[in-house]
């Protein structure tokens, strides 16, 4: 660990990013948390207040004039992420970005072609691939025994969605504003995608369902069940299942992990000669501190940010992934209203 500290600015004290992003700061020593900004002054003087930022602002360019930076966490809309991320950028800051990096790939692609011309970089927050079950999984597809991943089955429903940031078609709000997350996880497992087709199902504005399959440049089959059917009001639930060469694993909800190895450790434990199911349930006590201490991803996407500041390692996720998966959104899109499959070419 680095003995200087990342100083860091938080641009954005909303919802999302005071509940579940700010709370993380404490737990990363390297972070120096030096000013935090919002539009509402009462909502910066506060998050300076809560989260000990020694200075905090109304106006981005005022602070990135007067304070002394490593990097810029900016936390808003895509609009802003792009408007004030290329602020940032010019002032010599790499940029943490929520997802979405942009409200489309052609502006994802500007911005993450505007961090290279200035010989700098971005991360995108896909706080789940730092999730401590999505670790565990990846462990356990990269092992010997699994034999590689040669299908991929993902689950995603909430309740019914709204029309955002400009968006009109509910439908295609929900494949930008949420389920990137499920795109950039399958590429975090299998790399880039190479085709797929998409059928959408529609129960009311807000409530509708996509069938999604298509293949990996691997070869790779995967399917998908991405829906807002499930629930009447914000509940998710959330299944990713591989399946290996003569085993398989599934995650749920983020926090359950089940695999089914070729063989168990202890053979005098195996009954009648098959191989038992392995199961990850963490217990109530390690559940009331998981947006702190990481168990969502949200600590360790802010602590790697941090540390990439300082020349330590890299991002999961850069701003060119955040432009990728919002191409397979559009492709999802595409292929959803012409009925025929969509090439991606996300190489």
């Amino acid at each position: 660990m680095p003995e200087r500290k990342a100083r860091i600015a938080f641009i954005g004290c909303g919802g999302h990013a005071t509940n579940s992003l700010y709370p993380t700061i404490h737990t990363i020593p390297v972070i120096d948390l030096v000013a935090v900004c919002d539009l509402k002054e009462e909502l910066a003087r506060r998050n300076a207040r809560y989260f000990g930022a020694l200075r905090w602002y109304t106006d981005v360019d005022e602070m990135l004039s007067k304070e002394e930076l490593d990097g810029a966490i900016i936390v808003g809309t895509p609009q802003m992420h792009c408007e004030v991320g290329k602020k940032c950028l010019d002032a010599g800051l790499p940029i943490f970005v929520e997802k979405p990096s942009a409200v489309s790939y052609e502006e994802a692609v500007d911005l993450a072609k505007y961090a290279d011309e200035k010989g700098l970089w971005g991360a995108v927050a896909y706080m789940k691939r730092y999730a401590v079950c999505y670790q565990m999984a990846k462990a356990i597809a990269e092992s010997e025994e699994f034999g590689g991943i040669h299908f991929l089955e993902a689950r995603f429903s909430n309740g019914p969605y709204p029309a955002i940031w400009g968006i009109e078609d509910p439908a295609k709000a929900f494949l930008i504003g949420q389920v990137v997350h499920i795109f950039n996880l399958a590429r975090f497992f299998c790399g880039e995608m190479r085709e797929l087709y998409a059928k959408l199902y529609v129960l009311t504005p807000n409530m509708f369902a996509y069938a999604i399959s298509g293949e990996f440049e691997s070869g790779v089959p995967f399917v998908m069940n991405l829906n807002a059917l499930e629930a009447s009001d914000w509940k998710i639930s959330e299944r990713l299942a591989l399946s290996g060469n003569g085993c398989w694993l599934e995650v749920t909800d983020m926090l359950h992990l089940r695999y089914h190895p070729k063989n168990l450790p202890f053979k005098e434990f195996t009954v009648g000669g098959r191989t038992q199911t392995i199961e990850w349930n963490p217990e109530w006590t390690e559940l009331l501190a998981t947006k702190a201490e990481g168990a969502f991803g949200y600590r360790g996407e802010i602590e790697a940010f941090a540390l990439a500041c300082l020349g330590e390692g890299k991002p999961k996720s850069t701003l060119w992934d955040g432009a990728k998966d919002l191409r397979i959104s559009e492709a999802v899109w595409e292929s959803a209203n012409l009925n025929k499959p969509v090439r991606l070419n996300l190489k």
